[in-house]
């Protein structure tokens, strides 16, 4: 779902995605179960010897916050994903893909990397002729 939510944010902005923009990931939402747990522990008043760093909080310079993952937002590579937005079949020199030696993908904007003559999976038409 993270995927298929980037791939969308992909084909309406024309700026890099900022990884806050996306769905929390699974290791975000984890700290943030520990620290409501750590809350109604605190309401039932049993916090006696508990640690805050066990429950998503990190205590740096005598503050604490709120340790937001343990992950990064996304691979580096998916960050920095290249795609075009062509309107038309991906065949010239100006699809941003083509012209970086990339084979068009589902974040693409008109095409999502199935529709078009740059795409990973072309149909022969000679094939289902024969059939």
């Amino acid at each position: 779902m993270r995927y298929q939510r980037y791939c969308e944010k992909l084909v309406t902005n024309s700026s890099q995605i900022q990884p806050q923009n996306l769905l929390p990931t699974s290791a975000a939402a984890r700290h943030h179960s520990l620290r409501v747990y750590l809350q109604v522990k605190q309401w039932k008043g049993e916090n006696e010897g508990v640690s805050l760093e066990d429950y998503g909080w990190k205590v740096t310079e005598g503050q604490v916050l709120p340790r937001m993952t343990d992950l990064q937002a996304a691979p580096a590579s998916l960050l920095q994903m290249i795609r075009c937005n062509c309107s038309s079949d991906c065949a010239s020199a100006r699809c941003t893909c083509r012209k970086h030696g990339l084979e068009c993908s589902p974040a693409c904007g008109q095409c999502r990397g199935t529709a078009c003559t740059n795409s990973p999976i072309q149909f022969d038409e000679d094939d289902s002729q024969d059939e």
